[in-house]
């Protein structure tokens, strides 16, 4: 997932640990079947109140009804379980804020004894049962406070006049929908049941069908067994398009046309992470348009990427995000980090698939202005939080007091996908893809940490000494010294030119560029660029008048930065009609940063525009703007 987007102009260019037992082999073919028990990591997540060590969820059978009115979910979550433990009697759950109404056998529909513990900051409730089969029944509710769920007004989507529904589990908000072991080190198979009001379709993360049963019901079925945060359900006025022969577009009926066009590379995506990584094993590939309100670039829901409405811009420079989520199709959701611990496994492996993908379509300049990207971020974010914080430690050994949530990004995206690239330049690049394309087929539909991938590496650096270990890069703070270097001559071109301009005025010769341009000119831009120039930028190129989401995101803090008030109501409009967290994050830093007049009107802004934000959104500004208190001074 691009959570936040990892850097400014990395999502244009791309995107943007205790030992365990061994790993069972794989199951062969393209799918896999509801009766396999999935490989169980032997270290309890420290994320997750479940007890799948001793008996695990193999099979989700969901019943959901959907009311915008009450906005909660209703329904029955049907639970076929496999014991790891003979003595084992009791099956521990994840859930947060719902409501049990009964626990029953599948079977005989009798009562089973269960217990809902109290409330553990983070983690939600334990929900405790004792079946009396393979197969437990639970009806229950969801809270119109669920942080998995948002509910968008007609006044908030494209067409104003149904609503709609979207569900954000990863990382540990599928507890707040369903009942579950909400942890990535289980995964499962499920089938789903969906009611949703006259007017509106539902689509899953499974094979969505073309149109609803004689009841008006719609059945979904997901054969490859998946984990928890990939569990992903949106309802709304929503129309389909194909692309190719296994990919399509859904989104609002206004804007289906055009996403389908701005993402017609996506056929030519798959066939480049075929080549490299083998074949694509999910069925279809669709995209799903979320309204503005999604709170992150991407998400990465096996068979229906979710995907935010700021990546059409009509040039096709922001698909990488798209290549992003695709390659989340080998790691991530194809292997699956066994806690979030071992984020990295998902993200930093995923941003150097992406670049291998996107470098197949656009060549190397392209990949060089990622990788140098990648590395200015890396650094940043280092030099903020210093080179020896042990959060900058690829391998995380995080407890219940921390919120995965909070992991890095930049030391998951960046520093995990650069010591990929080390070890490409190291072993070259024919013997480090055959190492990739073995793992995946290897631990396919599986589980796995760093410790797995440590030894799985070993082989390499017995073979040839790079002059560096996997420890520095994994279980050390801060970046190896032998850290490869990450240039590109045209991004170097761009931020000269930017400097060029702050110096002597001269305006870019900019009339044919594209989004890539635009982002790499203005992160190039030095803070003491004067407001006379940037007016004068502005009255050639018309960059606050862009209605582009990234250029904005990019433009608006230079304004700030130049306390050029009279932008106030641009920064305005663009907080509340953009809820993508990384964007509205950085327009709220510059403003919160640069005087009390910015403070203030971040303040004001955020109470008009944070009813169109998603929780994960709200909370993170409401965070930022939140009062210092003494005791942090």
């Amino acid at each position: 997932m691009v959570r936040a987007a990892v850097c400014t102009l990395l999502v244009a260019l791309s995107a943007c640990k205790e030992r365990r037992e061994p790993v069972p082999a794989p199951p062969t073919g393209s799918g896999s079947s509801g009766s396999a028990t999935p490989a169980v990591a032997s270290r309890r997540d420290p994320h997750s109140l479940s007890n799948p060590e001793q008996i695990v969820v193999t099979h989700l059978s969901l019943h959901l009804s959907v009311d915008f009115t009450t906005k909660i979910l209703t329904g029955k979550a049907r639970l076929t379980l496999a014991k790891r433990e003979p003595s084992a009697s009791t099956v521990i759950l994840d859930t947060d804020g719902l409501s049990i109404d009964t626990v029953t056998d599948c079977t005989t529909a009798q009562p089973v004894p269960s217990t809902t513990a109290p409330v553990v900051k983070r983690l939600g409730q334990a929900l405790t049962i004792t079946p009396a089969s393979d197969c437990v029944a639970i009806a229950y509710r969801t809270s119109p406070a669920a942080k998995a769920l948002l509910w968008v007004d007609p006044a908030g989507t494209a067409g104003k006049k149904q609503p709609m529904l979207f569900t954000q589990s990863q990382a540990i908000l599928a507890r707040t929908w369903i009942p579950l072991q909400d942890t990535p080190g289980v995964r499962f198979t499920y089938d789903a049941t969906i009611v949703v009001p006259q007017g509106v379709r539902p689509v899953m993360s499974a094979e969505n069908p073309s149109a609803p049963l004689a009841n008006g019901s719609w059945e979904f079925r997901m054969t490859q067994p998946i984990p928890s945060y990939l569990m992903a359900l949106a309802v709304g006025d929503l129309a389909f398009q194909p692309i190719g022969e296994r990919t399509g577009v859904y989104a609002e009926p206004s804007i289906v046309e055009a996403a389908a066009r701005e993402f017609a590379e996506v056929d030519a995506m798959i066939a480049a992470a075929e080549k490299l990584y083998g074949p694509y094993r999910w069925g279809r590939y669709d995209i799903l348009v979320l309204p503005p309100s999604f709170p992150f670039g991407g998400m990465e829901n096996p068979r229906l990427t979710f995907l935010t409405p700021t990546v059409i811009t009509g040039d096709r420079a922001l698909v990488g995000l798209i290549a992003h989520e695709l390659a989340h199709s080998w790691s991530g959701n194809l292997v699956t980090n066994s806690t979030w611990n071992d984020t990295w496994l998902n993200e930093g492996f995923t941003t150097y698939v992406e670049r291998r993908i996107m470098e197949a379509l656009r060549g190397t300049e392209h990949a060089e202005m990622a990788w140098a990207n990648g590395r200015k971020d890396l650094d940043k974010a280092l030099a903020e939080m210093g080179r020896t914080n042990l959060d900058s430690r690829l391998a995380l050994d995080w407890g219940t007091e921390r919120d995965p949530d909070d992991i890095v990004s930049e030391i998951a995206y960046d520093k995990g996908a650069l010591l990929l690239h080390a070890m490409e330049l190291a072993f070259g690049r024919d013997t480090f893809d055959a190492f990739l394309r073995a793992r995946f087929d290897r631990l396919a539909f599986q589980s796995s940490d760093t410790k797995t991938f440590e030894a799985d590496a070993a082989p390499l650096f017995k073979a040839k000494d790079p002059g560096w270990t996997l420890a520095e890069w994994l279980h050390q703070p801060g970046l190896p010294a032998t850290a490869p270097p990450t240039t590109s001559a045209r991004l170097a071109a761009l931020e000269a030119e930017a400097v060029a301009f702050a110096t002597t005025g001269t305006l870019p010769a900019a009339k044919d560029w594209k989004t890539t341009e635009w982002l790499a000119f203005l992160g190039g831009m030095p803070k003491d660029t004067t407001r006379e120039r940037l007016l004068a930028l502005d009255a050639t190129y018309k960059l606050t008048a862009s209605t582009n989401a990234l250029i904005a995101m990019s433009w608006l803090p230079v304004l700030i930065q130049a306390d050029v008030r009279e932008a106030a109501p641009t920064v305005d409009a663009y907080l509340v009609r953009v809820g993508r967290r990384w964007l509205v994050r950085t327009v709220y830093t510059a403003m919160i940063a640069k005087n009390d007049f910015w403070r203030a009107h971040a303040a004001a802004v955020f109470e008009k525009a944070k009813a169109g934000y998603h929780p994960v959104t709200r909370d993170t500004i409401a965070e930022m703007l939140a009062p210092t208190k003494p005791a942090d001074r």
